[in-house]
């Protein structure tokens, strides 16, 4: 009956929880000009970043370890490598004439759209480092550790993966690998024994990415 209230209490929390994981990304969807939305990352982002830590300080199961471990050099550049393979692995997939072919033009997504614009920078910023934190902070450290409190660490690592990739809301080929990519965060944080490394792979991913679709705009 606790872990089902527990369950119950966060589902009603998650939109709002959504906010402080995501909201750092919503760049040009509330304000106009280039001021009010640095300030607008500027703020989500010193709300958000310790509202996570300090929740997540008060549900982590006791058997986790902790966030302030120092990463080291091999965790920095396996989670660099990881990302350049399933960055590789997609755009690969993405061309292999047998497999179902993207139908959506991520050339004319609201973020391309906000990347040709004024508000280009605070966006860069957002994507490249101020996102990674807060969506690593909400998903792979207090959802996980939230759901590892009801299921046990390896469901959780699914279920947490799951809910991360359909948020991104992507077509088939690009959300499996997005899976693959987002269980590989949790490892990789599970081996290193810090969350940072996950941070850095993030990091990693939509640096390329954004390097990518501004190449092509």
């Amino acid at each position: 009956m606790n872990k089902l209230k527990q369950l119950v209490i966060g589902i009603i929390l998650f939109i709002p929880f959504l906010f402080l994981a995501s909201g750092v990304s919503l760049v040009d969807c509330f304000f106009e000009g280039v001021l009010l939305n640095w300030l607008f990352i500027v703020i989500a982002a010193s709300i958000s970043i310790p509202s996570l830590l300090f929740i997540d300080r008060h549900i982590k199961p006791s058997s986790t370890q902790q966030l302030n471990q120092p990463l080291k050099a091999r965790y920095f550049y396996m989670a660099v490598i990881w990302t350049i393979f399933i960055v590789v692995l997609t755009i690969t997939l993405n061309n292999l004439p047998f497999l179902p072919a993207p139908t959506d033009n991520v050339l004319k997504s609201s973020t391309a759209k906000v990347l040709t614009g004024p508000s280009r920078w605070p966006m860069i910023i957002s994507l490249c480092f101020l996102t990674p934190i807060c969506e690593e902070l909400g998903f792979r450290s207090v959802i996980q550790d939230y759901l590892t409190n009801i299921f046990g660490y390896w469901p959780s690592v699914l279920i947490t993966s799951l809910i991360f990739v359909s948020l991104h809301g992507l077509e088939i080929v690009a959300a499996l690998c997005l899976l693959l990519c987002a269980i590989g965060f949790s490892l990789l944080n599970r081996a290193s024994g810090t969350i940072k490394t996950s941070i850095v792979s993030h990091m990693t991913y939509n640096i390329i990415v954004t390097i990518l679709v501004m190449l092509r705009l």
